[in-house]
C-alpha cells in the first residue's frame, strides 16, 4: 500500500526546510572536497606528464637544454663500449661523425635505434663516417639485456652516470650531433622524427661529398 506522507506548515515545517539547508550545504562540502581532489589528482598527472617529457621525449626545439650548440666544438670524451674497448671522440678527427645519446627505455630511443642499421651503418659503410651510440644512464646489465632483446649488435657506448651526456645537453633524449671532419658541431636534433632523422644524415652525405672527410 503506498503511504501518502503530509507536510504541514508550522514546526514541521520549519523543521523539513531546515533539513533541505543542511542537506544542501552538506552537498556543498562534498562537492568542494571532490573538486579539489580532481585538481590535486590533475596536477600530479601534468607533473608526471612533464617529468616523463623531459626524460625521454620533449617539444623543445633542438638546442634547448643543449650545452652544445651549432658551430661549437664537440667537447672531448673517451667512452667505454659495451663489447670492450674505449674510443675518444677527438680520435675520430677526419670523419663526420653521428653522436647520438639514447636509453633504451624510451621508446623514441627505440625507434630511432630500430632504424640505424640499415639508415646509417649499410648507407655509410666504408666512407670517412662514424656513428657512435651513447646509452645514458644505464649499467652494462641495462644495456645488455636492451641489446638482447632488439637483435642490435652494432656498438655502443656506456655512460652510466651520465656524466658525458652532461657535456652536451641537460636532458632529453634521444639527442643527436652532427661532428665535421674537425670535430665541430654542425647540426643538433632532439627527440625522433623520422623525416628530420632523415634531413640530418642528408647532411652528412652533402659535407661527405663536399670533401669534409
Amino acid at each position: 500500500m503506498m503511504r501518502l506522507i503530509r507536510i504541514t506548515c508550522g514546526p514541521t515545517g520549519d523543521r523539513v526546510a531546515s533539513r533541505t539547508a543542511e542537506n544542501r550545504a552538506i552537498a556543498g562540502r562534498l562537492a568542494g572536497t571532490v573538486y579539489a581532489m580532481a585538481r590535486r589528482a590533475v596536477k600530479r598527472a601534468l607533473v608526471l606528464s612533464v617529468g616523463l617529457a623531459g626524460a625521454c621525449i620533449s617539444e623543445e626545439e633542438p638546442g634547448a637544454a643543449s650545452r652544445v650548440q651549432a658551430g661549437d666544438a664537440a667537447p672531448d670524451f673517451t667512452v667505454e663500449l659495451f663489447d670492450g674497448g674505449t674510443v675518444r671522440l677527438s680520435d675520430l678527427r677526419g670523419n663526420v661523425v653521428l653522436l647520438t645519446f639514447f636509453s633504451s627505455w624510451c621508446p623514441e630511443c627505440r625507434a630511432e635505434l630500430a632504424v640505424m642499421p640499415v639508415e646509417v651503418l649499410e648507407r655509410f659503410a666504408d666512407r670517412a663516417f662514424v656513428s657512435l651510440a651513447v646509452s645514458r644512464g644505464e649499467s652494462r646489465e641495462e644495456l645488455a639485456a636492451f641489446r638482447e632483446e632488439s637483435g642490435l649488435r652494432f656498438p655502443m657506448g656506456l655512460d652510466p652516470d651520465g656524466a658525458i651526456f652532461g657535456l652536451y645537453a641537460e636532458q632529453t633524449v634521444p639527442r643527436n650531433y652532427l661532428l665535421d671532419a674537425d670535430g665541430c658541431v654542425v647540426a643538433l636534433s632532439s627527440g625522433y622524427d623520422a623525416d628530420g632523422f632523415e634531413t640530418m644524415l642528408r647532411r652528412a652525405e652533402r659535407m661527405l661529398s663536399n670533401g669534409s672527410q
